[in-house]
C-alpha cells in the first residue's frame, strides 16, 4: 500500500516528467562513466589519468558548484536543465568524434560535464518543492533516490558488458542520446521561474552560503552530514579492499556486496516512507544515520561474507532512510528565494566530504588495515549523530515558522 502512495505521487505532471527524464539521463550516465574511465586506463595504461579526471569533477562540483547556485534562484529552473542536458549531449558527442584519444581534451570534457551536471543538480532539487505538495515532499525526493539507485543495479553492469564487447563509442552515443530524450521531456515541464533578484552575483553567491551557519535547521542537518559523509565514505573506498583483502570473495564478490547495498537502498524506500508518516524527517533521519554508522562498524567487526551480505543490505535500506528525510529537511528550510544556492552549496560540501574520507581511506588502510578503519569509522558516524542528538536534535519546522 506504501509502495502505491508512493507512485502516486507521478501524478503530479511537472514531477512526473523530471522522474522519466532523469531516470533515461541516468540510464546513459552510469554507461558513459564506466566508458570514460574505461578509456583513460587503456588509451594511457597509467591510474593517475583515471584519478586526474575523476579530480577534474570533484573540482567542478565542489568548487565551482556554489558559485553557480544563483543561477537556479534568478533564472527559469526549466531553462537550466534543459540547456545542461543539451550542454551534456554535445560534450559527450565530442568524445567518440576527436577526444578518445586526448586525455587533456577528456579532462576538460569531464570538468564541464560536472559543471553542468552541478547546474542541473541546483536547479532541479530546488524546483521539486515547487512541483508537489509538502505532504508528497518525501516520496517525490524517495522517487528521485529509486531512480538513481535503479540505474546502479540495472545499468552498471550492462555498461560494463557493453564496453568490453563493442568497444566505449557506443556507450558514449547512447549517453548523448539519453541527455537529448531527456531535454525534450524536460520541455514539456511548466515555467519554474527563479524568486531571487538581480543583485551582485558575488554578494548572492556569499548570501547563499551563509545560512548554512546560520539557520539552526540547515547548519545540524548539512552538518551532521558531512561529518558523516567523512567517515562513512570510507566504505566507498575500501570496499574492493573490504572484499578481496579481508572477506577473501574477490572481485565478483565485491560486485555481489555492491548490488545487495543498492538493492536494500531501494527497499529503504517501502521503510522510510511510513517512518516519517509515524514519527517525523528529523528522527528518522538521525535514526537512520546513527544505525548506519553501526551497521558500518560491524562489518570491521565480523568481517564473514555472509554477514557482510546482511550489513550492506541494512547499510542500503539506512542509506534512503536517511537521505530523503534530510533532502525534504533543507529544501523546506531553505527560503524559497536561496533554495538553488543552498542546495548548490549542499551538494559542494558533500563532495568535499566525501574526498575527505577518499584521502581518510588511502591514509589510515596502510597503517591500520581495513577492518579497523571500517570499524572506527562507523563508531566516529555514530558518535557525531548522538552529539547531535544531545545537543538537542535538528531543530523541526513548524508551518507557521518555516521560510515562504
Amino acid at each position: 500500500m506504501m509502495g502505491q502512495l508512493m507512485w502516486d505521487i507521478l501524478r503530479h505532471t511537472a514531477f512526473r516528467w523530471l522522474f522519466i527524464s532523469s531516470l533515461i539521463s541516468l540510464v546513459g550516465s552510469k554507461i558513459h562513466r564506466i566508458a570514460l574511465l574505461f578509456v583513460a586506463y587503456q588509451e594511457t595504461q597509467n591510474a593517475v589519468w583515471v584519478s586526474l579526471i575523476l579530480g577534474a569533477q570533484f573540482l567542478a562540483s565542489a568548487v565551482l558548484g556554489p558559485l553557480l547556485g544563483p543561477l537556479a534562484d534568478r533564472y527559469n529552473r526549466r531553462t537550466l536543465m534543459v540547456l545542461s542536458d543539451l550542454a551534456r549531449a554535445l560534450l559527450v558527442a565530442c568524445i567518440p568524434l576527436f577526444a578518445i584519444a586526448s586525455m587533456p581534451l577528456l579532462m576538460v570534457i569531464a570538468f564541464l560535464m560536472a559543471v553542468f551536471e552541478s547546474v542541473h543538480y541546483s536547479a532541479s532539487n530546488s524546483a521539486i518543492p515547487d512541483m508537489v505538495p509538502e505532504s508528497a515532499l518525501d516520496g517525490a525526493n524517495g522517487l528521485m533516490t529509486f531512480v538513481s539507485r535503479f540505474a546502479d543495479v540495472a545499468f552498471v553492469a550492462l555498461a560494463g558488458v557493453l564496453v568490453a564487447n563493442v568497444g566505449p563509442a557506443p556507450a558514449f552515443w547512447i549517453d548523448a542520446t539519453s541527455y537529448l530524450i531527456a531535454a525534450v521531456l524536460l520541455a514539456l515541464l511548466p515555467p519554474l521561474p527563479g524568486k531571487a533578484g538581480k543583485s551582485n552575483y558575488f554578494a548572492a553567491v556569499a548570501e547563499g552560503l551563509r545560512p548554512l551557519w546560520q539557520n539552526p535547521t540547515l547548519s545540524r542537518t548539512i552538518g551532521t552530514l558531512a561529518l558523516a559523509a567523512a567517515f562513512g565514505s570510507v566504505e566507498a573506498a575500501l570496499g574492493v579492499v573490504y572484499a578481496v583483502g579481508a572477506l577473501k570473495i574477490g572481485v565478483q564478490g565485491f560486485g555481489v556486496l555492491e548490488g545487495l547495498m543498492a538493492g536494500g537502498a531501494i527497499l529503504g524506500l517501502f521503510v522510510t516512507m511510513p517512518l516519517i508518516k509515524r514519527l517525523s524527517r528529523e528522527t528518522v533521519f538521525l535514526l537512520g544515520l546513527g544505525t548506519w554508522g553501526l551497521f558500518l562498524a560491524s562489518t570491521g567487526l565480523f568481517p564473514f561474507p555472509v554477514w557482510a551480505g546482511v550489513a550492506m543490505v541494512a547499510l542500503g535500506i539506512l542509506n534512503t532512510m536517511f537521505i530523503v528525510p534530510a533532502r525534504s529537511i533543507i529544501q523546506l528550510a531553505a527560503p524559497p528565494e536561496l533554495r538553488g544556492r543552498i542546495m548548490a552549496a549542499f551538494g559542494a560540501t558533500m563532495q568535499s566530504a566525501v574526498l575527505i574520507g577518499t584521502f581518510l581511506a588511502g591514509v589510515l588502510e596502510p597503517r591500520l588495515g581495513v577492518l579497523t578503519v571500517l570499524y572506527f569509522s562507523g563508531i566516529a558516524v555514530f558518535l557525531a549523530v548522538f552529539t547531535v542528538f544531545l545537543w538537542g536534535g535538528i531543530p523541526r519546522l513548524t508551518s507557521e515558522a518555516r521560510p515562504g
